[in-house]
C-alpha cells in the first residue's frame, strides 16, 4: 500500500486513482477501474454531471453545513456512503471490508456489505464492534437458489444488519473485457500473467501472502463449498449462480423475506421505480451498476429527477453513478436523492491505502460537498433538496 505521505498529497479522488494504479497489481486495479464493452457508459456516467450548472444564491448567511440525512431506517447519518462492492480484499488483502467498515464507524456513515464480500456479516460484527446495527446495510443478489437467498438474509439479520438492498441488474453479467483479458477470478488464479502483475506490486503481494485466502466469505460461512471449489472467472460464476429469470413476482416474494427496510437497486426508469415502491420496497436505488453491465445505458444522473417526480417527494431515493467530486454529490441531492452512494471514488482510496485511504476519500468528498453547499447558499440536505430544481439546471443548449 502507499505511504501516508503519498496519501496526504492526494487532493481529490482522481489523485487517489493514480496512486491506487501505482500500488495495485494490474488485474486488481482493472477490476476496480473498468466498465462494460468500450466503457462509453462508464465515461458518460461522470461526464453527464458537466451538463448540469449551479445557480447559486448569495447573502444567505450560511456559516455551517450539515450533511446528515436519513434513509432505509438509518437516521441522522452522513449523506455520502460506500456502495456495496464485492471483493475488498482484492485491494486490501489484510483487512478487506473490515477497513471500510471501520472508516464508516468513525465517520457516522452507513456501511453497505456485498453478499460477495471477502468478509462476511459475522466477520464485520465481530471485527468492527463499534459499527452499530443502524449503520449496517446488506446487499443481496438474485441467486437461483432461493434457500441460499434466505440463508444469506438470516446471516445478515444474525449479524445485526438492519437494512437490505436487492440488486436486480446483474441477472446477466456485463462484458467486462479488462477482466476477460486478465482471466480475473476470485480467488485470483496463479498464472504467468498474474504472477508478473503481482511482482510489479510488491507491497500488495506481501500482504496477499501473509493474509487469509481471498474468497467469498459468506458463502464460506454458509458451508456452500461447492460454490467455492474452483477459481472461476467472475462472469462464469455469476452466470451459473444468478437467476436471469428473476421477475416482478420474484421481487414481491423477496420483499416478504425481510421484515425491515429494503431498497431495490438497479433502477433507471420511472415506471420501474413506481412499481418497486408499490410492491413494498422502501427505497429505489438509481444506478447503472458502475457502468459495468449494459454498455450505452443512460447516465444515472440524467434520469434521477424524472424518477423522483414519478415516485413523489415522500418516497426514498438512493443514487449512485459517476460520483467523483463533492459537486457531483450536491447535484444528485439537488435532483432528488436522499443519500448518495459512491463506488470507485472510495475504492481508489481503499486500493491506495487501506482504511486510511478510505478515510481520505470520504474526507475529500465531505469537504468538497460542504464547500459547494456553502457556496450555493444552503445549510443542509433538506434545504438543498427543497431548493434543488432552482439551484441546479441543465446547461443551455444541451
Amino acid at each position: 500500500m502507499a505511504s501516508s505521505k503519498a496519501l496526504r498529497a492526494c487532493l481529490n479522488a482522481r489523485d487517489l486513482r493514480a496512486l491506487a494504479r501505482k500500488v495495485q497489481p494490474s488485474f486488481a486495479f482493472d477490476y476496480l477501474d473498468g466498465g462494460a464493452d468500450d466503457e462509453k457508459a462508464l465515461r458518460r456516467a461522470s461526464a453527464a454531471f458537466d451538463e448540469l450548472e449551479f445557480h447559486p444564491s448569495t447573502c444567505r448567511g450560511v456559516d455551517d453545513v450539515s450533511l446528515e440525512t436519513s434513509f432505509l431506517g438509518h437516521t441522522n447519518t452522513e449523506c455520502i456512503f460506500p456502495s456495496p462492492t464485492a471483493g475488498h480484499a482484492l485491494w486490501a488483502p489484510r483487512r478487506g471490508e473490515l477497513a471500510t467498515a471501520e472508516a464508516c464507524s468513525t465517520s457516522n456513515r452507513v456501511f453497505a456489505l456485498s453478499t460477495l464480500g471477502t468478509r462476511s456479516p459475522r466477520d464485520i460484527a465481530e471485527g468492527v464492534a463499534t459499527l452499530k446495527a443502524d449503520r449496517k446495510m446488506f446487499q443481496v443478489y438474485v441467486w437461483k437458489d432461493r434457500e441460499l437467498m434466505r440463508d444469506v438474509l438470516a446471516s445478515a439479520k444474525e449479524a445485526g444488519f438492519s437494512s437490505v438492498a436487492l440488486t436486480t441488474d446483474l441477472t446477466w453479467f456485463g462484458n467486462r473485457e479488462r477482466d476477460v483479458r486478465n482471466s480475473f477470478s476470485v480467488p485470483p488464479k496463479h498464472s504467468l500473467r498474474t504472477t508478473l502483475a503481482a511482482l510489479a506490486a510488491p507491497r500488495w503481494t506481501l500482504e496477499y501472502l501473509i493474509s487469509q485466502r481471498i474468497e467469498y466469505a459468506l458463502i464460506r460461512d454458509l458451508k456452500r463449498d461447492g460454490l467455492l471449489r474452483d477459481a472461476l472467472p467472475i462472469a462464469e460464476f455469476a452466470t451459473k449462480q444468478f437467476d436471469a429469470a428473476f421477475d416482478w413476482k420474484d421481487a414481491e416474494w423477496f420483499r416478504a423475506q425481510w421484515d425491515g427496510p429494503m431498497a431495490m437497486k438497479g433502477i433507471l426508469r420511472p415506471d420501474d421505480a413506481v412499481r418497486a415502491r408499490d410492491i413494498g420496497y422502501d427505497a429505489v436505488w438509481v444506478t447503472s451498476h458502475g457502468a459495468r453491465q449494459l454498455e450505452s445505458a443512460v447516465a444515472p444522473i440524467d434520469v434521477l429527477s424524472s424518477i423522483r417526480e414519478a415516485v413523489g417527494e415522500e418516497a426514498e431515493v438512493i443514487y449512485d453513478g459517476g460520483i467523483m467530486r463533492g459537486v457531483d454529490v450536491v447535484k444528485a441531492l439537488a435532483l432528488g436523492a436522499n443519500a448518495v452512494g459512491v463506488g470507485k471514488a472510495y475504492l481508489y482510496g481503499l486500493a491506495a491505502g487501506e482504511g486510511a485511504g478510505v478515510n481520505k476519500a470520504f474526507e475529500i468528498l465531505t469537504s468538497e460537498t460542504k464547500r459547494a453547499m456553502g457556496l450555493l447558499g444552503v445549510k443542509d440536505v433538506h434545504e438543498l433538496r427543497a431548493r434543488g430544481p432552482d439551484l441546479v439546471r441543465r446547461r443551455i443548449g444541451t
